[in-house]
This record gives structure tokens, sequence and C-alpha cells, in this order.
């Protein structure tokens, strides 16, 4: 007659232990120290250029171009990687006083914008529009990094990512379909991309909370 009395303290015993383990759990939880990704690579703190080149001229887009460039300047600024980054308007000054800039070298780019590292940035792939022939964006963007030095031998000249990752480090970045449904879509969702994008260059050189979720454009 006794035995239900013992099983029905040895399962409160047993709740209680639960109960405990689950507060225990709770507390470490919240007093665990934060999951945080080291800077890869550390930035110059002087004058930083940023080249931002499309592989093929049919997926060049200007939209998405200064979009990424700005919203890297900004994120920069704000994580205190950088606050002397060339002012997208120079670099394009430079392009246009220039004749032969597609023919010159990341070094040669780097010193005439007087930048102590240049952070290259090719757009691999571009897109925006799933088909030509059909109204639907589905923007993507496969991009390749790397940080350039220019004061030092041109077969040092790279001095990151490390000698595995031969073409730089790959970026790569989508965003949800919809509809073009006027003619300034377009634009606005290659501006998210490119702000999207720079969220993705930025990582590799600052830390990191892990816990923290990305804030994509909306």
């Amino acid at each position: 007659m006794r035995r239900p009395w013992i099983v029905f303290v040895a399962l409160g015993g047993l709740g209680a232990l639960l109960s405990a383990c689950n507060i225990v759990g709770a507390i470490a939880f919240f007093t665990a120290p934060r999951q945080i990704q080291k800077t890869e690579f550390a930035l110059t703190k002087g004058r930083l250029a940023v080249l931002i080149e499309p592989a093929r001229a049919d997926e060049d887009n200007p939209v998405f171009t200064q979009a990424l460039h700005t919203k890297l300047t900004e994120i920069f600024r704000e994580k205190k990687v950088n606050e002397q980054v060339v002012p997208f308007a120079e670099v394009q000054r430079l392009r246009q006083v220039s004749p032969d800039f597609d023919r010159w070298d990341m070094q040669r780019v780097a010193k005439a914008l007087n930048a102590e590292q240049l952070l290259y940035i090719r757009v691999e792939h571009l897109s925006m529009k799933s088909t030509a022939a059909h109204p639907v964006l589905e923007p993507t963007a496969d991009l390749r990094i790397k940080v350039i030095n220019p004061a030092v031998p041109p077969k040092q000249a790279r001095v990151w990512p490390k000698s595995e990752e031969r073409e730089g480090r790959p970026i790569q970045r989508g965003r949800p379909m919809r509809e073009a449904s006027d003619p300034g879509t377009l634009d606005t969702e290659a501006d998210k991309l490119g702000k999207d994008v720079a969220r993705l260059v930025a990582k590799p050189f600052y830390d990191v909370d892990l816990e923290e979720k990305d804030q994509w454009e909306p």
C-alpha cells in the first residue's frame, strides 16, 4: 500500500531535479560568454582605397557599386575599422582622367589614390533578372575580395587572404525573388543587394558577434 506514495515522491524528486537542471541551463545560457569571431585581418587606419570592378562589362551596375562602397564605408566607420576610406567620387574621378585605367595594376591604383592599402572587390557575377523575358527580379552577386599593399614588391603585394585562396576570398549573396512592378524596382533591388554584400565584405575585418543576426535590407 505504500508503493504509490514512494512512486509519487520519486516522481516529485525527479521533477524537482529536472526543474533545477532547466534553471541551471538557463543561467548558463545567459551567463556564458558571447561567441565572437575575431578579426581575421586588421586593415590600415590610414587611407584605404576600395576598388570595385565587374569581371564582365555587361554586368556593370553603378547603383549596386555605389551602394556597396557607401555602405562599406559606413560599416568601417561604425565598427572603428577605418575612418579614412577614399571617397567613391575620388576613385571615379581617377578613372575618368586616366584613359588607360583598365590596364593599371592594383598597386598603381593605390599609389595614385595616395592609399596605404587597397581593398579590391571583383564582381565575378551580378544578376538582377532570372530571365530577360520574364519580369521577375532574382538579385544575386558573386565576388572575390583581396587586400593589396602598394609599398612592397609586386610579388608580395597581396597581403590578404592567404595563398590558398589564390583568386581572393569568395563572397556570395542572393535576395528573395520579387516582381519587377515598375522601372524603379530594379534600382531599388540593386541598391539593397549592394548594401547586403557590403555587410559580408566587411566581416573579416572586425570582431563579429556570432549571436547577432545579420541585418539584411528589408
